[in-house]
């Protein structure tokens, strides 16, 4: 796998022959790397925090070549726009990322067991003819976002953001009387299920005023800017 170097500021991005991957990797996972580990490391990187920010979003993006000479990609990102003051990658911190992410997720809860699809995947990433692994994008604590962005990251995340803005003035405006009937709806075909949902069960269970808190506490993304 070719990690490329990376073309944000202050993050660096390591692969397995890095000196630095398999300490850091064991610094994560909480023991030296074992079976259920190992063979995902092939299609792994580190990325540490080198700067003086923290790190509140990061993508990394993994670009294969099939057996059959199709390419494809796929980008992991890690989200914590919504509470950055709560966000891992500090300065000094580092991340393990794998381009099957169930490898990922093993690491960072310092599990014991991985399923057998994931197993299965990486027979997948076995078969590729190149691995190429990249820092697509970052975004910063205080909302700065950079990198290439291959996937549209920033203009999704602000979309969202708006979208779940307007949400929450919608629903605040709602007298208690009406708010049940809007969130029912809501649950049914708006970009907001999951709000909805939530704020509906609320509703349910401890009245108008409890929803109307949730929803007026409620944490968007930072305001992302380039």
């Amino acid at each position: 796998m070719k990690v490329e170097p990376s073309s944000v500021a202050g993050i660096e991005l390591a692969g397995p022959d890095a000196a630095t991957f398999i300490p850091a990797v064991e610094a994560l996972y909480g023991r030296v790397v074992d079976d259920v580990l190992r063979p995902a490391l092939p299609y792994s990187v580190i990325a540490r925090n080198e700067g003086s920010r923290t790190i509140a979003l990061l993508g990394i993006r993994f670009d294969m070549t099939g057996p059959n000479g199709k390419k494809y990609s796929v980008i992991h990102y890690a989200d914590a726009l919504r509470h950055p003051e709560k966000a891992e990658l500090v300065p000094g911190a580092v991340r393990f990322v794998c381009a099957e992410p169930l490898y990922t997720d093993l690491v960072l809860r310092q599990a014991r067991e991985i399923d057998h699809r994931s197993r299965m995947n990486l027979d997948n990433l076995r078969k590729a003819l190149r691995i190429r692994a990249s820092v697509d994008c970052a975004a910063f604590d205080n909302g700065q976002f950079e990198g290439p962005d291959s996937n549209g990251a920033f203009d999704r995340l602000e979309r969202e953001r708006r979208t779940e803005s307007e949400f929450v003035q919608e629903v605040l405006r709602k007298e208690a009387s009406n708010m049940e009937a809007f969130l029912q709806e809501a649950v049914e075909i708006s970009e907001c299920k999951g709000l909805a949902r939530r704020w509906l069960s609320a509703l349910q269970q401890a009245g108008p005023e409890e929803a109307r808190a949730r929803t007026a506490n409620h944490r968007l993304r930072i305001k992302l800017h380039r």
